[in-house]
């Protein structure tokens, strides 16, 4: 008998250890439990068991959050009521965290090394009135060497000076997965979405999937660093002046208009079907593709417009037999430094010059 209730006892811890602990920010949940409800999401992330998930009624909570358990934080709707936002508090972001390169980040929502994933949905980061001072960034969400998913997230308003970052993912020892999908970024002031790591070697995988990003008058729409390795595909991308900046990994499928000085920058990723219009007109020595290495293969793209001074694929003096297919429509210049004995095959229509290799050794 004794035996027996020792068993049923165990049982019953191993059911509690596993039982998904569901807490609610807000009154949207009037059945819920009390003791399960909070009026901030700091307070319900801080609660003992700790959450793991956390569901935010539609409201406008003004905080500062550090993430660092496994939990999934996401916004509901009670049918009648605009969505949760995650507003700046009183007197602006107080927190700032050091990265790997030694830059002060201001963000809204640290995902900081957590032990499990972190996923974040249905939620708005609004970073008006965060008084960062200038030389340091302001972040909507973080991931700091933190694995996660986020989905239909809006980041809106994050300026600084120049320094204002949507979205930031930075890798680290943990080598950690982060997606980023069906989201809508806008009011970045430098780059919409940062993936990096101080490393050359790969310690971040990224997949940035289905993407609105609003970035007039920004540096870049997404910079992807030497120390990530990245998918980017599907995403929407109006204004800027940089569109997609990667060193490894896959861009496909995008759609890029406007950005003034490159559309999409890749020393040894590939960019496949990707549709690049009006972009790279900036000045003379602009373009909407820019290959800065002989590994990069870029077929199958589709560039059109690339205006009065631009060019639509500049070679760099150094990328070869794998840039072909693609097709240009409307631009003074097909190619541009191409190196010598290269012949890329695209097709070309409405173009002034088809290839040159004028600034090539």
């Amino acid at each position: 008998m004794a035996r027996i209730k020792s068993l049923l006892v165990l049982l019953a811890l191993v059911a509690q250890a596993s039982a998904t602990v569901t807490y609610v920010v807000g009154s949207c949940k009037p059945t819920f439990p009390l003791s399960s409800t909070f009026q901030s999401i700091s307070a319900a992330l801080a609660a003992t068991p700790a959450p793991n998930v956390v569901e935010v009624c539609p409201g406008t909570y003004p905080e500062q959050l550090v993430i660092d358990i496994p939990v999934t934080l996401e916004g509901i709707s009670d049918g009648a009521s605009a969505g949760a936002t995650i507003a700046v508090p009183s007197g602006g972001l107080s927190r700032g965290q050091i990265d790997g390169f030694g830059n002060i980040v201001f963000a809204q929502v640290l995902v900081g090394i957590a032990s499990g994933e972190v996923n974040l949905s249905n939620l708005t980061v609004d970073g008006t009135n965060n008084s960062v001072p200038q030389s340091d960034f302001v972040a909507g969400v973080f991931y700091l060497n933190s694995a996660g998913t986020m989905n239909h997230l809006t980041t809106q308003n994050q300026f600084g000076a120049h320094n204002g970052i949507g979205v930031w993912l930075e890798g680290g020892s943990a080598k950690p997965s982060v997606t980023l999908e069906n989201s809508n970024l806008q009011g970045f002031d430098n780059t919409g979405i940062e993936a990096e790591t101080n490393a050359q070697s790969s310690e971040l995988t990224a997949t940035i999937k289905g993407n609105y990003l609003t970035a007039y008058a920004a540096l870049s729409g997404i910079q992807i660093g030497p120390g990530a390795t990245a998918s980017v595909s599907g995403n929407l991308m109006p204004g800027s002046f940089f569109g997609i900046s990667i060193a490894k990994g896959s861009v496909s499928g995008n759609t890029i208009v406007g950005a003034a000085l490159r559309g999409i920058s890749t020393s040894g990723a590939s960019v496949t079907l990707n549709t690049i219009y009006n972009s790279g007109n900036g000045r003379s020595t602009s373009a909407a593709v820019w290959v800065g290495s002989s590994l990069a293969a870029v077929t199958g793209n589709t560039i059109t417009q690339a205006g009065t001074l631009g060019n639509a694929i500049d070679f760099d003096c150094t990328a070869g037999k794998n840039v072909h297919s693609n097709t240009i429509l409307g631009a003074p210049n097909g190619l541009i430094n191409v190196p010598g004995g290269v012949l890329a095959t695209e097709t070309y229509y409405n173009v002034g010059t088809i290839s040159s290799a004028s600034g090539c050794p």
